[in-house]
């Protein structure tokens, strides 16, 4: 591409808040970045997209393909060397192993990404079932729960609502762009209520904050449920027109009184109470359940219960509530089943529903089959966008399993923790270097379809489409994969909408697809077996799940494990940091002086007890006896039971303290955020208080 000086309008692609930029390019270098005020992010830009330049340009970014020689060193080869190799180690592991043998992993990166569909599709014609992404710890927990429930995963409307829930989710730090409809909607007088473990900002601005135990988000609904069933604020009529299991539901919560949420929560009776009334007599609410509520060992059937209140209250599809909102109809890449057998993916026995629902292995179940072989070996596996020794479980046990693979393939944009463990790894080309499709509907809630265009060249590092299509063809699939280019790929995926990549650039603000319609059940009922809101769940019950909300203590808590609780007296959670994206851009100096180093927040009266200055350094261990150094944060956010580490750092990675073994019962989902835990001085011997 010739550069003089030019301005490119586009979305940005580093999390999923969709930012809409406009970047200045100067003989192929970014000289400027700016929000853009007729997006749907409103003119928003978080930290990370400011620091978009630092990030490309970045002196650590990978430049060209790199395989491992015997002596541990890293050897420089093409991409035409790269692509052969993997073809060859994937094709003689297949010969031995069968396709199964070989798993594919992506990303957040990728989990909203035009190139997804491409990677799967890869995966079906290569013959293997084992196809993951971050969606084994992120995300689809919620929403398999409302699909299951209801049908689909509805979007809140905070601009319209006059009583906005936040359980267990802080848009200003994990999707800033919401915070603007929430401003607006709090300055014309709508209620706010947070749920959550620690005073975060919002919780100190919120008209009410519940600051319960990690873990028990499911008791605290139940409770709530409770409350407006006894008192009569349910919607009637929508109850009993539109739903199944209601009577069922009115027997379980009677267990939930205020006072025993209470004693299970920290939650006081009273503001239990309160907030069941603020949510069943506001004119229309929205109740947003966060990712700390997937990380739970009663992680799915606490959304559930969140769900079903949002149905009862009367607020499912209506202004102000939560919306369905349907995506644009694009051209299906799902090839024909060319699995070798009906041999399954890893986790789909154990996790049926999820396999259901995603139609991928569950991948916090890979560290497992890879050491043990067991239900088959794992042999090879290409991870892109990803990286498993930060994010997942049982840092440990991964490592030790992904040593054992004879082949592993890295795809990123920097030496990452997992990358390092690799056989090869490629460079990754940033959002910037290709063209792909953004959707408004999954955040936004608004029907439009764009065209994130290339912005730059990123020389010798391929795009993710580009490497998958290329090296299909090294494999012989090329007639899975027709398409000569990128633009000639999204364009067949276009066709349904009778849309080409280039009639989408006359749309900088997004290709309208639909109009906004509420209370579409009305006319086409809800998209479940009975066509209604399933609060009594057959489908769950006939596959030995409880079909019910019902909740269970965490697996390791102070009333589950008692005696264990003595020993370890404290209940570790974690949170993020707005600078970062899971594990990525802590290498970015901008980025990294918002958050030097990871801390553990204790409450001053904790670390009175123990004698811990701020900034001292601590030893926490978790009841699985591992434990990790950091410095501690004293701080009034956090209960004084309670301590709460970021994940995503190498230095201090919190995920050394974390189980694989313990996992949601329905999803497969790891507890990240309840687990049992103590902590002491690093300079003293080990005790606990």
């Amino acid at each position: 591409m010739d550069y003089d000086q030019q301005t490119f309008q586009t979305v940005c692609a580093m999390c999923n808040g969709m930012c809409g930029l406009e970047i200045t390019m100067e003989q192929g270098t970014i000289v400027g970045i700016s929000a853009r005020k007729d997006s749907l992010s409103q003119g928003h830009l978080c930290p990370k997209g400011k620091a978009i330049a630092e990030i490309v340009q970045a002196p650590d970014r990978l430049k060209t393909p790199v395989r491992k020689t015997g002596d541990g060193r890293w050897q420089e080869i093409s991409w035409d060397d790269a692509l052969d190799l993997i073809s060859h180690k994937l094709s003689d592991i297949k010969a031995r192993f069968g396709a199964k043998a070989v798993a594919v992993h992506v990303g957040q990166t990728g989990v909203r990404k035009e190139f997804t569909p491409y990677l799967e599709r890869f995966c079906r014609v290569f013959g293997t079932p084992n196809c993951s992404s971050s969606g084994s710890h992120c995300h689809v927990a919620k929403a398999m729960a409302n699909s299951i429930t209801y049908g689909a995963l509805p979007i809140p409307d905070y601009a319209n609502s006059a009583c906005i829930v936040l359980w267990g989710s802080d848009p200003s730090v994990s999707c800033p762009t919401l915070m603007e409809d929430i401003n607006k909607a709090t300055v014309y007088g709508a209620k706010l209520l947070v749920v959550d473990p620690r005073v975060t900002k919002l919780a100190r601005r919120a008209d009410f904050h519940l600051q319960l135990r990690p873990g028990t988000d499911g008791a605290l609904a139940l409770g709530i449920i409770n409350v407006i069933i006894q008192e009569n604020l349910y919607d009637q009529d929508f109850v009993n027109q539109w739903t199944i299991g209601f009577p069922e539901l009115t027997e379980l919560v009677k267990h939930y009184s205020p006072s025993k949420v209470e004693q299970i929560t920290w939650v006081p009776e009273a503001k239990v109470i309160e907030a069941a009334r603020l949510i069943a007599l506001s004119s229309s609410a929205c109740v947003t359940s966060g990712l700390a509520l997937e990380l739970q060992t009663n992680g799915f059937q606490a959304l559930r219960a969140i769900a079903i209140l949002q149905a009862i209250t009367g607020n499912l599809d209506v202004p102000g509530g939560a919306l369905f909102v349907p995506l644009a109809k694009l051209a299906s890449l799902a090839p024909e089943n060319t699995l070798e057998s009906d041999e399954l993916a890893i986790g789909q026995k154990e996790y049926p529903l999820f396999h259901d629902h995603t139609k991928r292995a569950q991948a916090n179940l890979y560290a497992e089959a890879i050491l043990t072989e067991k239900p088959y070996p794992i042999k090879g596996m290409i991870v892109a966008g990803s990286n498993p020794m930060l994010t997942w479980p049982n840092t440990d046990k991964v490592r030790e399993a992904l040593t054992k693979l004879e082949f592993l393939v890295v795809m990123d944009h920097f030496m990452t923790e997992t990358a390092k463990l690799a056989d090869l790894v490629l460079p990754a080309s940033t959002f910037l270097a290709r063209i792909e499709l953004w959707n408004g509907a999954s955040i936004y809630g608004v029907q439009k379809l764009g065209l994130s265009p290339q912005v730059l060249e990123e020389k010798d590092c391929l795009t993710d489409w580009s490497f998958w299509n290329q090296l299909a063809q090294k494999m012989g699939f090329k007639e899975s994969f027709p398409w000569a280019s990128e633009e000639e790929a999204l364009n067949f995926r276009l066709e349904p909408l009778g849309l080409s990549v280039e009639s989408l650039k006359q749309y900088p603000e997004g290709y309208e697809y639909g109009q906004q319609r509420v209370k579409k059940y009305e006319t086409t009922g809800f998209k479940t077996p009975s066509g209604k809101v399933e609060i009594y769940c057959k489908d769950l019950e006939e596959q030995g799940y409880e079909p019910l909300p019902v909740y269970r203590e965490p697996h390791s808590s102070p009333l589950s494990m008692p005696k264990l609780a003595r020993k370890y007296p404290l209940v570790l959670t974690g949170a993020r940091n707005v600078g970062y994206y899971h594990s990525r851009y802590r290498n970015i100096p901008s980025l990294r002086k918002m958050s030097p180093e990871p801390l553990v927040e204790i409450h001053p009266e904790l670390a009175k007890m123990y004698g811990i200055e701020d900034g001292e350094e601590v030893v926490v261990e978790s009841w699985r006896r591992k434990e990790i150094v950091l410095k501690a944060k004293i701080t009034e956010t956090i209960d004084s039971r309670v301590i709460s580490i970021p994940h995503g750092w190498s230095e201090s990675n919190v995920n050394l303290l974390t189980d694989d073994q313990t996992l949601d019962p329905v999803t497969g989902f790891p507890a990240y955020r309840s687990l049992l835990a103590r902590l002491y001085k690093k300079a003293d011997c080990k005790r606990s208080v």
